[in-house]
């Protein structure tokens, strides 16, 4: 008998753990060599956790675009009948894991994400669809990425300390982007960058909104595989550890698990005045702010996503309303 309990005992902790949000016995390569084992955000596509009726109500992982003046067409978010999500193709923005809502806690439901992460989503699209969409003022096109609710949902979230009222700093973070690149730029090769935006808006560097602190060209061009299929599932990751006193932060970004181009590094960010550019702790501002994840695409260029997932050390920074 009491061999047969502790043998229940060890069966029930092994079944809590197999069905724990937090304790997932397999992180992915690049999650693992953080020490991000934690799953903070996994996520398939349901009626339960996408808001197909634009509700704005608490409790799904996903909702539709609804800032800057655009609002997404929910017609246009498909879920198929294997558990994935087709994107039909709106500006701006199709679903997004959190959205502005004045009047709730920082403004918006839904969940951010702070303190470091591993980011991945597992999705699909065509190229030839994209190229034949042209160019123009509203020229959209395959995208996943992350904005902070500072400065967006929260509106002097994002005030540069020690600056003029109205003076901000944030940060912008593609992870994909599949864009009409320069002439000459390889098929197998797409756009993942970051973005340091800083200033007055339409002041400090007008007439441009913000200044902007990017990484150079060459940088972001991400290339992968000659003969990659992108009609095919892929994974695109990227990894986010925040600087600390001692260490430095660092971001990298992923292809199907294996890295990318090279790896960023910051200081940590202090009370430096700016501007950002060109100094040891320009994108620190990464590690203040509060991601929310972006999955959009352009016009007539579906996009087929399977999966997104969060790994983590720990959901302490994060803010899920």
């Amino acid at each position: 008998m009491k061999y047969r309990a502790a043998l229940k005992s060890l069966l029930a902790v092994i079944c809590a753990l197999a069905f724990s949000s937090e304790a997932i016995a397999d992180p992915p390569q690049p999650a693992a060599a953080m020490g991000y084992t934690i799953n903070s955000f996994s996520s398939t596509f349901t009626t339960s956790t996408v808001d197909l009726g634009a509700t704005k109500q608490p409790g799904f992982q996903w909702y539709n675009w609804d800032l800057y003046g655009y609002h997404t067409d929910p017609s246009f978010v498909q879920i198929n009948s294997d558990g994935s999500l087709t994107l039909l193709g709106n500006i701006n923005g199709s679903i997004v894991s959190a959205v502005r809502v004045p009047g709730a806690p920082n403004n918006f439901v839904g969940t951010s994400i702070g303190g470091g992460a591993y980011v991945e989503a597992e999705l699909k699209f065509d190229p030839r669809q994209v190229a034949a969409a042209g160019t123009g003022p509203k020229a959209d096109w395959p995208a996943f990425w992350a904005l902070p609710i500072e400065g967006n949902f929260i509106p002097d979230g994002n005030q540069w300390i020690g600056q003029p009222p109205g003076y901000k700093h944030n940060i912008e973070v593609d992870v994909l982007e599949f864009m009409r690149l320069a002439p000459g730029t390889p098929p197998n090769a797409y756009s993942a960058s970051m973005h340091d935006w800083y200033g007055i808006y339409k002041t400090t560097c007008a007439p441009a909104g913000f200044c902007q602190g990017g990484m150079p060209y060459k940088t972001g061009l991400r290339i992968v595989p000659v003969g990659t299929d992108f009609t095919q599932y892929h994974r695109y990751g990227f990894a986010w550890r925040p600087a600390t006193p001692t260490t430095p932060g660092y971001a990298k970004f992923f292809f199907d698990r294996n890295q990318v181009g090279p790896t960023t590094q910051w200081t940590l960010l202090g009370d430096q005045p700016p501007p950002p550019v060109n100094q040891p702790w320009e994108w620190g501002i990464i590690d203040r702010e509060h991601l929310w994840l972006i999955l959009s695409t352009g016009l007539n260029q579906p996009v087929t996503i399977r999966h997104v997932d969060v790994w983590q050390a720990s959901t302490a920074s994060n803010i899920v309303n």
